[in-house]
């Protein structure tokens, strides 16, 4: 009886090792990827031109908030009414609750427009990896842009720089059209 359960778990065994090698697995650096394509500098671009408008408003409200401050600096030394300095600080209270409003709007877009700009080129990547992974025999990829793949045995299983050519390839090719 033990022979038998022991002779059953061996074949399991082989046979599932036999699975396991029979499937090539590859990785691929989609960060380094996306860093190469000239597409990239479109997308930094973009952002770089919202970051701009809201960088310009965020300085224009600062300098408003200093102006502010003197005004009430220069109202409190002039002996002004409780209410005009209270109105003074009510403006500027106000002054920094739109700063406040503009950076988390900022954030916001930001973070939309990278999605929304970067995705069409992470779908290119995936389906130029998995072009590439097929015509190589891979059955996986693996994406080891954040150091998930800790050691790989043959590094030849690192596509990142076929996929790169792949892309520059389609790149020069969609240009010429």
């Amino acid at each position: 009886m033990k022979k038998t359960i022991l002779l059953i778990a061996m074949t399991v065994f082989v046979a599932m090792g036999s699975i396991a090698q029979a499937q090539k697995i590859a990785t691929i650096n989609t960060m380094k990827v996306v860093d190469t394509l000239p597409m990239k500098d479109s997308v930094m671009a973009k952002l770089a031109a919202i970051e701009q408008g809201y960088v310009q408003r965020l300085q224009d409200l600062e300098m408003e908030m200093q102006n502010k401050e003197k005004e009430y600096q220069t109202k409190q030394a002039l002996k002004a009414s409780p209410a005009q300095l209270e109105l003074i600080q009510k403006s500027f209270q106000r002054l920094q609750q739109e700063a406040q409003e503009t950076q988390e709007a900022y954030k916001a877009e930001i973070q939309q427009e990278q999605v929304r700009l970067y995705n069409p080129i992470l779908e290119l990547v995936r389906k130029t990896a998995g072009d590439v992974a097929k015509a190589k025999g891979y059955a996986h990829v693996i994406d080891n842009s954040q150091s998930i793949v800790l050691w790989s045995a043959n590094p030849a299983d690192d596509l990142t720089a076929a996929v790169i050519a792949g892309l520059l390839k389609k790149d020069r090719k969609s240009t010429r059209l």
